[in-house]
């Protein structure tokens, strides 16, 4: 019996596990060239942003046309941040591009086993789709005599960027550990901001103090508040009992002068 993908195994007409039906309840399986030029098409745009600001900037120096030169720069850029990821992640995608293209023609599809690629499988991408990449524009930009330079820089680009994204991302990571760790612990601590940061250099005029010395020092101000209060009782209550005394040697003087006006 022949089946609906041109197969005679007649697997989707008895009980529907013809894999041609099946890979629509499994995308993963299945790379679309749509979204790997998509994907192309965003690097490429985010790339020509810088390249066009340099090349307004030098353009602005170095030439009579900032303009033309600046959307040349940018061109040149998309071109190639587009080529670049798009070799890229056709590589790393190869089996899902492979089943998209043997669902197309009605044939088998193969199990996508490199979903998660390893770094290995990453830098190797990368450093090809450098190459590739230094090899095709470097012939369509520059013309044959920087085939050979361009596809040399362009694959050590994307073997050393590879391998420093690789790096920072296990930093990272190992970070992102510590810090659950210390969570779990009920030990973290709080990040420091950049203003914490430059009140902790020695050249800073402010200080960062921790709750408990923010309590030490709020309890130092008050002893010091009540201590020129209590002083300040002293001299209220030294005045009161000046100002008693000079009323009663005031009254003793008067009665006196009575006294002496009497006799």
């Amino acid at each position: 019996m022949e089946s609906v993908c041109g197969s005679r195994c007649g697997l989707c007409v008895v009980c529907g596990l013809c894999p041609a039906m099946t890979a629509q309840h499994h995308p993963d399986q299945l790379t679309h060239p749509r979204e790997v030029a998509w994907q192309a098409a965003l690097l490429g745009g985010a790339a020509a942003i810088p390249g066009t600001a340099f090349g307004a900037f030098y353009g602005t120096l170095r030439t009579q046309t900032p303009v033309l030169f600046s959307i040349i720069s940018g061109a040149q850029w998309f071109a190639i941040g587009a080529t670049f990821w798009g070799i890229r992640t056709s590589m790393l995608n190869h089996a899902g591009l492979l089943n998209w293209w043997n669902l197309t023609r009605g044939a088998p599809l193969h199990p996508h086993y490199h979903l998660n690629p390893s770094p290995s499988d990453k830098v190797r991408a990368s450093t090809v789709a450098g190459a590739l990449t230094g090899f095709s524009l470097g012939f369509l930009f520059r013309g044959p005599r920087n085939v050979i330079p361009g596809t040399i820089m362009f694959g050590l680009f994307g073997w050393t960027g590879q391998h420093g994204y690789d790096y920072l991302d296990a930093r990272n990571s190992r970070g992102l550990r510590a810090k659950a760790e210390l969570r779990e612990m009920g030990e973290e601590k709080p990040k420091a901001n950049f203003m914490h940061k430059f009140a902790k250099s020695k050249w800073s005029p402010m200080s960062v103090l921790s709750d408990e010395e923010y309590e030490n020092m709020m309890q130092e101000k008050l002893l010091r508040v009540e201590a020129e209060i209590a002083l300040i009782d002293d001299r209220i209550e030294a005045f009161r009992k000046k100002a008693v005394e000079m009323e009663t040697q005031r009254k003793t003087e008067k009665v006196q002068e009575l006294a002496q006006m009497q006799k």
